[in-house]
């Protein structure tokens, strides 16, 4: 090869040398291993010629036209100076080159490892169609960048599917580089970035909420969707679970249903409460169809509750319950009844215990209670800053008040109520709660709270109807009082109203 040296006012008179398409190249006198590659048609380019590991490369440094000799030796230099300390100044390059494009990773990544291992794949698929833009580059093109860019996009208006995206990139970069289509050293784009904030649903239905969903339930007019509906909220099913249950998994001796697939991958079988049993045999059994609740086509289950639930909601008024708040409702229930959250995680089928501690929020008695006690101890340590016997006078009465029930077992204050735990117990044996509760001028839920709280127990479900029908139930008596009972009970009104007695009392009754 000729040698020459290169100037800038030089370079675009150097003639072609050689035939039949053969390389000539000028190799610098100043500067060893640079060089100017003159091809037959008059394009000239810069090179760079090193070797490492015994091998010699030629690197192309760029064409003549589109940067000076100065600009061209600058980058010789530097690409000779990586070589110099083992490193390939061309290893990104032929990575490039090299790497499989992002549109051939999402194809191997669904059918290779989401359509086998997950039951969500879809999903998956339509999150990463976010990268389409991106589908014909390298997979070692994108960057953290890109991904942070379609993350804050998409994120403002829908962040749990944006962190969603973000989590399923950051796995398929994974995935791909244990199977051989990302370079082991190439850093996850997925990696780094901060995920929009997530709130936890709590949404469940409320004891208040309750009678107007149930009312709007049996308005329903497709009945399976309505059996459907009432199975959600009975046994706590996953509504794809429950759809695609057959009569031949339902065991009546046990009272048990057996779900094959569920959304953990495992096999479970579910328990059915009594309620649910009852359900069950209200739903029509069709010849054709082994499914229990069957669908529009012949032979095939329901698909879709979405129509039939928005009705029932908007005719209970209740906008923002979803479906699978049925499902929350049946374990935040559970939790508050003193259920333990080991109990409830089985109920449910959740795999993972965080999801089940999420419950924990609805622990409000026994919370209750504990801060109860972390307050007497704390006031144990303060005897000179508090007179504590003040209170005490104020909810201390005579033996003959406590014994003997009457007018003196309630005294009102500032629409403050204070009323021995005999006298709140023969009210609410006498009435329906929310009547007691409306004399006070409380709501039901707040009254029974304090009942709890006071060890009062209260009729079951189901009480007056049978007094109603002329079956008399003993009711249940009156334990011995809990530690934290100071004499009476405390019960503020909303209102200002005083309470009255109405109603037969429970010896005129029991005769």
């Amino acid at each position: 090869m000729p040698t020459a040296k290169l100037r800038q006012d030089t370079i675009r008179s150097l003639p072609y040398i050689g035939e039949r398409n053969s390389q000539c190249i000028y190799w610098d006198r100043s500067l060893k291993g640079f060089g100017l590659r003159v091809f037959p048609g008059g394009r000239r380019t810069y090179i760079c010629a090193y070797r490492l590991y015994r091998r010699r490369r030629i690197a192309t440094l760029g064409r003549a036209d589109a940067q000076t000799l100065d600009q061209a030796r600058k980058k010789a230099l530097r690409y000779l100076g990586q070589a110099a300390d083992n490193s390939d100044p061309q290893s990104r390059s032929d990575a490039l080159a090299a790497s499989t494009v992002v549109s051939e990773l999402i194809s191997q990544y669904l059918e290779n490892h989401a359509k086998k291992k997950k039951r969500s794949w879809k999903r998956d698929q339509g999150l990463l169609r976010h990268l389409d833009p991106f589908r014909a580059r390298p997979v070692i093109s994108l960057t953290t960048a890109h991904i942070e860019r379609i993350h804050a996009t998409h994120g403002t208006q829908f962040p749990y599917a944006a962190n969603d995206f973000v989590a399923i990139v950051r796995k398929m970069y994974n995935w791909g580089r244990v199977a051989g289509y990302v370079p082991q050293d190439f850093k996850n784009p997925g990696v780094g970035i901060v995920r929009f904030h997530e709130k936890r649903r709590r949404r469940f239905v409320t004891t208040v909420e309750m009678p107007r969903l149930l009312t709007a339930l049996e308005q329903e007019e497709n009945e399976f969707a309505r059996h459907a509906i009432w199975l959600l909220l009975l046994v706590g099913l996953r509504k794809t679970e429950l759809l695609r249950a057959k009569w031949k998994d339902v065991d009546w001796n046990f009272q048990t249903v057996f779900i094959g697939l569920t959304k953990n991958g495992e096999p479970v079988l579910a328990p059915l409460s009594n309620a649910a049993i009852d359900r069950l045999k209200l739903i029509p059994r069709l010849a054709d169809n082994e499914y229990i609740i069957c669908g529009h086509k012949p032979g095939s289950h329901l698909v879709y509750l979405s129509s039939a639930w928005r009705r029932v909601r908007k005719a209970a008024d209740l906008p923002d319950l979803r479906i699978h708040d049925l499902r929350r409702t049946v374990g935040s229930w559970l939790v508050q009844h003193g259920e333990s959250l080991h109990l409830v995680g089985s109920v449910l089928n959740h795999k993972d215990a965080k999801t089940t501690e999420g419950y924990a929020y609805f622990q409000t008695q026994q919370r209750s209670r504990a801060l109860t006690a972390h307050g007497e101890n704390v006031l144990a340590f303060a005897p000179l800053v508090l007179n504590r016997s003040e209170p005490a006078r104020e909810l201390q009465y005579s033996a003959a008040l406590t014994n003997n029930l009457g007018t003196a077992d309630i005294k009102s204050t500032n629409c403050v109520h204070y009323v021995t735990r005999e006298y709140l117990h023969q009210l609410v044996w006498e009435s329906p709660v929310s009547e007691v509760a409306a004399r006070f001028g409380v709501t039901d839920v707040g009254l029974a709270k304090a009942c709890r709280r006071s060890a009062i127990p209260i009729p079951p479900r189901g009480y007056w109807a049978k007094l109603e029908a002329g079956k008399w139930i003993d009711p249940t008596p009156l334990l011995a009082a809990p530690s934290t009972y100071l004499g009476k009970i405390r019960i503020k009104s909303r209102n200002g109203k005083e309470p009255f007695r109405t109603g037969p009392s429970i010896a005129r009754a029991a005769a």
